[in-house]
């Protein structure tokens, strides 16, 4: 007799951060638009992009699909960890040129984003495996660890620190970290990283470091990513993303490094590599060979400047949505090295209730911060990845919550 799998029905109803921003945010909205017809709404509520596709990227899907189109030239299946040359591409262009890293490209795997392998990672490890997860954090961290049923480990951020974690006091096998951090927008400096290294060195515990963020960092001297600091290729899987830096949302492209030095217990070089390897040609048969071809355009000195350019202007959204929000009376954080920006409620409302009046007053629309852990409480968090005149208008309703 067949039956259900009990720890993916755990996750139904309103019980996952998709449903909770598809049905009950957006719910809330569209009730406050139907009884407000006239009043201008600011989606800030979903981590999208919004700007074109850079042109340099353009052409190259272009090119990409053009030989697609011609007997002599069309392809199919590629290489199931990656296009060779858009694995050379992220190992030189980005790590090596970008943060002096050097990497074999056999070490990289090509992904369609960062949300899938942030989860399916976990396929790596043993069921047993107890897994650390800052609070807040990105809820798909959250959910894959109870998909897999394993026991999941509270790391508490707070606002007098930074939100950076504190080393779990328990012993954990499984580290997630997320720098620069959605929800908080916050990032993590060299020392603070170092600390997690050192303990996942010698408990021989794994760092998933989600760096899907990193071209937004740009305060000196902080960490773009995992493997700037001392010891890392020894304990530590990275994923990167092209989704916010070139914005390929829509296109699903990301990477992972999966070092050949990263060890655990009973393993030896290069097994989890190939471990990986081995799972992606049975359940991931490849990214789409014309996004592929995307991202490698992307990665080109044109494309870097191009992307740069789209960078900045989300940088310069969240610049302008924090400083209005400030002038108006909230207290704010992120959005310096992050496209988000973290609201803390005012004096004694939720997370929700925040939501809401925010939404009733001003227009602007965010995900509550409890969404993201139970440490998120009281807060609200707002995506600076739109256009720039939603972001302006935010700002000059951001008053009306005061009066």
């Amino acid at each position: 007799m067949a039956s259900k799998n009990i720890y993916l029905s755990q996750l139904t109803g309103d019980a996952t951060y998709t449903q909770i921003v598809f049905n009950k945010v957006w719910g809330k909205v569209e009730a406050d638009r139907a009884a407000y017809p006239e009043k201008k709404v600011f989606m800030m509520a979903f981590g999208d992009t919004s700007q074109p596709l850079p042109p340099t990227v353009v052409q190259g899907l272009v090119n990409a699909a053009t030989r697609l189109g011609d007997r002599e030239t069309y392809t199919g299946y590629e290489d199931v960890t990656g296009n060779p040359d858009l694995r050379h591409a992220i190992c030189t262009n980005y790590y090596q040129k970008k943060l002096g890293i050097d990497f074999d490209p056999a070490e990289l795997f090509v992904t369609d984003g960062a949300q899938s392998v942030s989860v399916n990672i976990q396929e790596l490890f043993a069921p047993d495996n107890v897994v650390a997860i800052p609070n807040p954090a990105y809820p798909s961290f959250v959910e894959g660890t109870l998909l897999a049923s394993r026991k999941l480990v509270d790391l508490p951020c707070h606002e007098s620190d930074n939100f950076v974690p504190k080393l779990p006091q328990e012993n954990v096998d499984i580290i997630y970290l997320c720098f620069p951090n959605n929800p908080t927008g916050s990032v993590a400096t060299r020392e603070q990283l170092q600390y997690f290294v050192d303990y996942a060195i010698a408990r021989q515990a794994v760092i998933i470091f989600d760096a899907a963020y990193s071209a937004f960092i740009t305060t000196p001297n902080i960490p773009k990513s995992i493997y700037e600091i001392e010891g890392a290729k020894k304990c530590a899987i990275e994923i990167g993303s092209f989704s916010k830096m070139a914005n390929f949302t829509g296109l699903r492209v990301g990477w992972c490094v999966i070092p050949h030095s990263l060890m655990i217990q009973n393993t030896v070089p290069g097994e989890l590599n190939d471990l990986w390897r081995i799972r992606h040609c049975v359940k991931f048969w490849g990214t789409a060979n014309i996004s592929q071809q995307g991202a490698i355009a992307a990665l080109s000195e044109t494309g870097q400047l191009e992307c740069q350019e789209v960078v900045n202007y989300y940088l310069k959204n969240a610049g302008v949505l924090r400083q209005g929000l400030e002038k108006s009376g909230f207290q704010c954080f992120g959005g310096i090295d992050s496209p988000f920006v973290w609201l803390k409620a005012t004096s004694g409302l939720s997370s929700w209730q925040f939501f809401e009046k925010m939404l009733q007053s001003t227009g602007i629309v965010g995900v509550p911060g409890c969404v993201f852990g139970n440490c998120g409480e009281t807060y609200l968090r707002l995506a600076a990845l739109g256009h720039r005149e939603e972001i302006e208008g935010a700002v000059e309703n951001a008053d009306k919550y005061f009066k």
